[in-house]
């Protein structure tokens, strides 16, 4: 399957408009809520379902079809084993997550640093976080171009890992081969044409773009 959408569980007033976006969809936890509400069927829901009402979880389990139950006393986080559905059982190409961020901050670290996780780390570049203000995707060591998205105002280069030899050009801010020996946000940098190119040699870099 070439793209999948998944809905986690973080705040609405952070969610772009969902009618506009192309499913499929798997749900996750409170997620699968907010998809059935807006009359939106998770292809697959996952999650312990901790935060559904009795109410919330008879209605997900009546009207979707493929649900994986998961423990409440597990290692992994409800996006976590979400996003090991997507890419194992799904063979999902490109994946795109929504409500990751503006919950919980443990939660929301945990969905920056999911690349960190996968099983097959070459995954990471399939996946990206999307809000209202933030589009976040990832990267192995590399020579890339990214192009600058429509309403996106500030480019910001977020180091998950120790990174060597990070070079920036063709932004506002550049920057020459440089080592980072511990996670660095690179923030506020900004497109000053339609594209910036960057590298580096090592490590795992999350690109953001956002506005205000």
């Amino acid at each position: 399957m070439d793209q999948i959408n998944l809905l986690l569980g973080g705040p609405t007033k952070n969610l772009p408009p969902l009618d506009d976006i192309a499913g499929p969809w798997i749900g996750v936890d409170h997620g699968n809520i907010t998809l059935l509400q807006q009359h939106i069927t998770p292809m697959i829901s996952v999650g312990d379902f901790d935060s559904l009402t009795t109410v919330e979880r008879a209605m997900m389990e009546a009207q979707v079809a493929d649900i994986r139950y998961a423990n409440p006393i597990k290692d992994w986080t409800d996006s976590q084993l979400a996003l090991q559905v997507a890419l194992d059982d799904c063979q999902a190409q490109h994946l795109t997550l929504y409500g990751a961020t503006g919950a919980r901050l443990d939660h929301e670290l945990v969905n920056l640093f999911l690349p960190l996780d996968l099983h097959n780390p070459a995954d990471m570049a399939k996946l990206q976080l999307v809000d209202r203000q933030n589009v976040i995707d990832f990267y192995p060591p590399g020579h890339y171009q990214i192009k600058r998205l429509p309403q996106m105002k500030y480019l910001a280069f977020f180091n998950l890992t120790p990174v060597q030899q990070l070079t920036i050009q063709k932004a506002k801010y550049q920057l020459a081969a440089t080592d980072f020996t511990r996670p660095t946000s690179l923030a506020s940098n900004e497109f000053v044409g339609p594209t910036v190119n960057f590298s580096f040699t090592q490590g795992v870099v999350a690109v953001i773009q956002s506005c205000d």
